[in-house]
């Protein structure tokens, strides 16, 4: 694999979303031992639920799939796999929703927990709400084709799922890249009009949707699984910031007690070089 650029690998995939990887590979009868070592991750890494793989590696581990088995469009492939199991806790607690607007609404909060290199953004345009899925990484870099693919097809998929109705579509898909060769297996799965080279990566829909019961909802449970969530963001950082700024806030608080932390100390322990962190700091406003 190629070597990590220290600026992404703030950015950060929960290791019960990687398992997403394992399944695939379960079905390609790959030994996902072999597959870890290959991609230079411990096993017992995944024995401890609250860990994290930084962003870099889990893409790098995707695109290691999708040459090795020669899918150009594994992340449509990979979608149709998620479960809300892949999501952990807030995958957990979106089963529990009254309907799709409170679902839409907690996507909005938590998705960082599942991955926080890039965030949910939701518009509402007449009778038509959008739901954008916009890169955090430095320098507006593009999440890329294979993660728009999987990011698409999982939030069709998880709908179809929570809802339990396999007939539910959008009313179209957008990308970012361009328009594959092959397009049967979008065209198989979101059975909407599709649009390539767009601006955004989206997904449009009526807003009828947002009034969508769920089977499984359950209040109780909701609120016992909204703490829980809401206890893991605290340590994971705002849902909106990259995984480095809950590290860094860390090391500031922890600083007070002991007179203070440079700039420097600062940056050496968010792994960034003073300029790197002063840029990050600057595109979030601090």
């Amino acid at each position: 694999m190629q070597d990590i650029d220290p600026v992404q690998k703030k950015y950060s995939v929960a290791v019960h979303y990687m398992r997403l990887l394992f399944d695939y590979l379960q079905r390609k009868n790959y030994p996902v031992s072999q597959f870890l070592a290959e991609i230079n991750l411990a096993p017992d890494l995944f024995d401890r639920p609250n860990d994290r793989v930084d962003f870099q590696t889990f893409n790098q581990a995707c695109h290691l799939l999708q040459d090795k088995f020669k899918q150009p469009n594994l992340g449509i492939t990979l979608g149709q796999l998620v479960t809300t199991g892949h999501l952990g806790p807030h995958g957990f607690a979106l089963m529990t929703c009254a309907n799709a607007r409170e679902v839409m609404q907690q996507n909005i909060h938590y998705s960082a927990l599942t991955i926080d290199a890039g965030s949910n953004i939701f518009e509402r345009h007449g009778k038509e709400y959008i739901r954008y899925w916009k890169s955090n990484l430095s320098g507006d870099q593009p999440l890329g084709k294979l993660q728009d693919e999987l990011h698409q097809a999982s939030y069709v998929t998880l709908s179809r799922q929570l809802f339990n109705r396999q007939d539910l579509s959008p009313l179209w898909v957008s990308f970012q890249h361009e328009q594959p060769e092959d397009i049967s297996e979008y065209t198989a799965l979101f059975r909407c009009p599709l649009i390539f080279n767009a601006k955004d990566t989206a997904i449009g829909f009526h807003e009828d949707f947002l009034d969508y019961p769920l089977p499984s909802s359950n209040e109780s449970v909701h609120l016992v699984m909204s703490d829980l969530r809401q206890q893991l963001l605290k340590q994971l950082g705002n849902h909106l910031e990259p995984s480095w700024l809950a590290v860094a806030r860390k090391a500031i608080i922890e600083s007070f007690q002991l007179g203070g932390l440079t700039f420097e100390e600062l940056a050496q322990q968010t792994d960034f070089t003073v300029d790197e962190l002063k840029t990050e700091m600057l595109r979030h406003n601090l």
